[in-house]
């Protein structure tokens, strides 16, 4: 089996330390991610389209992986959203292999670390949590499942953070076929396939996926802190605090009525906060 290589240097690397994790729903786009410019931080995809509002910040790791660059309409956006970041001097990128003909098919970009083994594992919420999507060993396998910040998930893991605070992770997708208005991400511009019928199950997945990755923290170090300081969110697997306060004075104020509303997002269609 071909092993990523590249992630063998950055175990443990930031033993003890926090990360942001920078999603790109909505609530991005009112976000001072200018603030987190000395922070360490994790982003992906097309987070390139933020980057004129905020001059000062950039991720410290970015990763990527995802099919839309190979789409006939909006796949050319998205390589030039790949390369624009890849070519950040203060990003270390990480991106599947399997992508590379569409992104660097003459080799312009040698500081891209390049990872060979990646599943799509469905999410089960039973039995043994360890091989379906979130891998312990990222050097011998990482798991997308959908999304690439499951990606980021199980690299944190690996490089031994044990404070993570998620920022743009609204959740509640609508269905949205690639629409020049994209509903679910923080720029309209931004263009991917959200099917009307598989709303319920990307929801649910996503969802799934950070619950996942807290057991998985949480056996490894029952120490680990998780708060989510989305401006707007629907994401109830973590303690939702005010962003500011947190980055500026360090202050954890829970958001406890966010929280609640959150909460109510799930309970109100039956079909929401099933496992599937």
């Amino acid at each position: 089996m071909i092993k990523n290589t590249v992630f063998e240097n950055y175990k443990d690397k930031h033993k003890g330390q926090r990360a942001f994790m920078i999603a790109n729903g909505p609530s991005l786009s009112e976000t001072k991610l200018d603030l987190l410019k000395d922070e360490i931080t994790f982003a992906m995809n097309r987070v390139p389209l933020i980057y004129d509002q905020h001059k000062e910040w950039r991720p410290t790791y970015y990763l990527f992986s995802s099919t839309n660059v190979k789409h006939p309409v909006w796949g050319a956006a998205w390589r030039n959203s790949v390369r624009k970041a890849v070519q950040e001097n203060k990003t270390t990128s990480f991106i599947a292999r399997i992508f590379k003909h569409y992104i660097d098919p003459h080799d312009e970009f040698p500081q891209v670390n390049w990872f060979d083994s990646m599943s799509e594992r469905k999410p089960v919420m039973s039995g043994d949590i360890l091989e379906t999507c979130f891998s312990r060993n990222v050097v011998d396998r990482i798991d997308k499942t959908g999304t690439t910040m499951n990606l980021a998930l199980q690299l944190a893991y690996h490089m031994g953070f044990e404070e993570l605070v998620f920022v743009g992770a609204d959740l509640g997708f609508v269905g949205d076929r690639g629409s020049e208005s994209d509903p679910n991400h923080f720029d309209k511009s931004y263009r991917a396939d959200i099917a009307p019928e598989k709303v319920y199950k990307i929801n649910n997945q996503m969802r799934n996926i950070h619950s996942l990755a807290v057991k998985n923290f949480m056996e490894k170090n029952n120490k680990t802190k998780f708060y989510n300081a989305s401006v707007r969110t629907v994401l109830d697997v973590y303690p939702i605090i005010d962003f500011e306060k947190y980055v500026l004075n360090n202050e954890v104020i829970l958001l406890d009525e966010k929280l609640k509303m959150a909460k109510q997002f799930w309970d109100k269609d039956p079909q929401f906060g099933r496992h599937k």
